[in-house]
């Protein structure tokens, strides 16, 4: 009798988060189907805890912002967890001297990403979307660019069309 209560259990428990997986994609295929994320083209986003105060680290990733790239890592930057406002920015990485980059765009980056509520978001040079609503390393949804981006990728790895032009993984 107790074992077949902990199957129902179980299967219960597998079944709930089956579903809250497929809700959470749902939810953001709902509000951002269309949406236009060349803002954030050859940038890798995500979350990276929190500070003290609960304020949410961002780590944002944008080569292009930066001139020199030999000398930096990622540039760390600590929202308030109300208003979304720069609370603190920095280079995680700096071998000397100072960066030749565009900290502004950087730091506007982090709270333009901060609206999808999802722990990572990565856009790479042709415009592919990963999405990450899970943690920032399970790829959830995908975006490609276009149907050459799709075939080059499905030989990497199989795809589930999900809606429109959005995949996920098998």
């Amino acid at each position: 009798m107790n074992v077949l209560r902990n199957i129902v259990i179980c299967s219960c428990i597998m079944l709930f988060g089956s579903c809250c997986g497929q809700t959470k994609e749902k939810a953001f295929l709902t509000q951002y189907e269309f949406e236009d994320f060349s803002q954030f083209k050859s940038a890798s986003i995500y979350v990276r805890g929190a500070d003290s105060e609960k304020n949410p680290i961002i780590l944002v990733d944008a080569p292009y912002l930066i001139r020199d790239t030999s000398r930096v890592g990622c540039y760390r930057v600590i929202l308030g967890k109300k208003n979304n406002q720069v609370i603190n920015a920095h280079w995680t990485l700096l071998r000397s001297g100072c960066v030749d980059a565009d900290t502004i765009k950087l730091q506007k980056l982090a709270q333009s990403f901060r609206q999808y509520k999802i722990p990572r978001l990565d856009v790479d040079e042709k415009g592919n979307v990963f999405v990450f609503l899970k943690d920032v390393e399970t790829l959830a949804l995908v975006r490609f660019a276009n149907e050459e981006e799709l075939q080059k990728r499905s030989k990497e790895m199989e795809w589930i069309n999900i809606k429109h032009n959005w995949y996920k993984p098998r």
